[in-house]
C-alpha cells in the first residue's frame, strides 16, 4: 500500500508541475503577443498618418498647380497685352479660393506630424505651406510686378521643396517598422 500512496503523489506531483509550467508558458506567450500586437497596431496606426499627411500634401499640391496655371496665362496673357476674358478671371478667382482652403489640412497635417514625434518632417510641411504662402502673396491679379518667368521659377522651386519633404517623409515612413 505504501509503494500506491507514493506514486499517487508522484503522479500528482508531476501532473501540477506540467499544468503550472503549461500555465506560465501561456501566460508568458499571451503577455508577449498582446504587446506585439500593441507595437504592430502602432506602426500601423503612424503609417496611416504619414499617409494621411502626404494625402493633404498633394491635395495642396494638386490645388496650386491648377492655381499656377490659371495665373500664368492670364499674366502671359497681360504681358502681351490681350484683353483677358472673363472665363480665365473666374478661373483664377476659383483656383485661388481653393489654395486658401488647403491650408487648413496642411495644418492638420502638421499637428499629426507632431503627435507621432515627426519634428523634422513637420518643419520641412511648414516651410512648404509657408513657400505656397509666398507664393500665393506673389501670383495676385493685383501684383502689378507679376510675371511668368517668375511664376515658373517659383513652381520650380515649390516643386523640389516638394521632393524634399517627400524623402523626409519617405524616411520617416521606413522608419515605421513592423
Amino acid at each position: 500500500m505504501p509503494t500506491a500512496w507514493i506514486e499517487v503523489v508522484d503522479t500528482s506531483i508531476k501532473i501540477g508541475l506540467g499544468a503550472l509550467l503549461s500555465g506560465v508558458a501561456a501566460i508568458s506567450i499571451s503577455r508577449l503577443n498582446h504587446r506585439n500586437s500593441l507595437e504592430k497596431e502602432y506602426v500601423l496606426k503612424h503609417r496611416s498618418i504619414l499617409e494621411d499627411v502626404t494625402s493633404e500634401i498633394e491635395v495642396a499640391t494638386a490645388a496650386l498647380l491648377r492655381y499656377w496655371s490659371a495665373i500664368t496665362d492670364w499674366s502671359k496673357a497681360k504681358e502681351s497685352g490681350e484683353e483677358i476674358p472673363d472665363e480665365k478671371r473666374a478661373l483664377v478667382t476659383v483656383c485661388r479660393k481653393a489654395i486658401f482652403e488647403v491650408f487648413e489640412g496642411l495644418s492638420n497635417s502638421e499637428g499629426k506630424l507632431l503627435l507621432i514625434g515627426c519634428t523634422n518632417q513637420q518643419e520641412e510641411l511648414r516651410t512648404y505651406g509657408e513657400t505656397i504662402s509666398e507664393f500665393y502673396r506673389y501670383a495676385s491679379r493685383n501684383n502689378e510686378e507679376m510675371c511668368s518667368s517668375e511664376l515658373i521659377r517659383r513652381k520650380s522651386e515649390l516643386l523640389k521643396m516638394r521632393k524634399s519633404l517627400y524623402e523626409s517623409l519617405n524616411q520617416a515612413y521606413r522608419n515605421a517598422k513592423m
